[in-house]
């Protein structure tokens, strides 16, 4: 298991690197393509536990939600929620005269899941299109693995007392602290190199900021991941899918990064570069 994990992340990681460096089309329809994989993902656990939210209108609202909050402008924002809304409702209604069962719970899952990854996985393109954004992005996404990886080892080393028993009983505090310091310290080492190189002013980002988007990343990241293995808890899986060998689905993969870059790009746009 650790050496497919090894091997997959081998592969994936350089390119992943690339897309973001490069911007553009290329990395819009990576994201794209990652968040419909990862809605998808998500009904697919709704089926799990015999539920039935509108693929159709999901896919639909997603691609919307990421739309607005990444490519175009706030004005379309509010006229999308009113769409989605009235469109998931109608949908619902005219699937329960039909004498479907659970109506209640699969237009609400409907709505949840393609909102959730759709508005915050819109700000992956929204971090990208800020001033330096490649750097930005760079930064928080890899802060965001460092993060990770200083949770594991701390909680494996040192872990006792347990974060969320239910939801993910291996999480601990010990591994939180850990996180956060890991997250901390590579944020504003980050920074720092970015800046050494000449790549990312300081009119953008302070080496002091790159430590606080550690911090917020690895608070932000644990939330993401506790939100998702909350749902697969409820279907009993261990893994939303197996696109990536050893690493589970995309939703696997990203439901840390979700909240982590939302969380990060606010940081960025109010505060840092206010």
């Amino acid at each position: 298991m650790l050496r497919e994990r090894l091997v997959t992340a081998g592969l994936l990681v350089p390119i992943f690197l690339w897309v973001i460096y490069q911007g553009g089309w290329i990395y819009n329809a990576v994201v794209f393509v990652l968040l419909t994989i990862a809605v998808w993902e998500f009904f697919e656990i709704a089926a799990k536990v015999s539920l039935s939210p509108s693929r159709v209108i999901g896919l639909l609202s997603m691609w919307a939600f990421a739309a607005v909050t990444g490519v175009t402008t706030d004005n379309w924002f509010l006229p999308c929620v009113f769409a989605v809304l009235m469109i998931t409702t109608i949908w619902h209604i005219i699937d329960y005269e039909k004498g479907a069962t659970h109506s209640l719970q699969n237009w609400a899952l409907s709505l949840i899941g393609p909102v959730y990854i759709g508005l915050l996985g819109g700000h992956f393109l929204s971090l990208r299109a800020l001033p330096s954004g490649q750097w930005l992005t760079l930064t928080v996404l890899p802060v965001v693995w460092i993060s990770d990886t200083g949770a594991y080892m701390v909680g494996r080393r040192y872990g006792k007392h347990a974060l969320a028993r239910r939801t993910s009983p291996h999480k601990t505090w010990e591994g939180l602290a850990g996180g956060i310091a890991f997250g901390a310290v590579f944020g504003g080492s980050l920074v720092l190199l970015w800046q050494w190189i000449g790549v990312l002013s300081s009119d953008v980002l302070e080496w002091y900021q790159g430590v606080v988007i550690g911090v917020i990343v690895s608070l932000a990241g644990l939330v993401g991941d506790l939100g998702i293995s909350l749902f697969k808890r409820q279907a009993k899986i261990k893994d939303t899918g197996r696109i990536f060998p050893g690493h589970g689905g995309v939703l696997d993969r990203i439901d840390s990064w979700l909240l982590a870059v939302a969380s990060s790009y606010y940081y960025v746009l109010l505060i840092a570069l206010s």
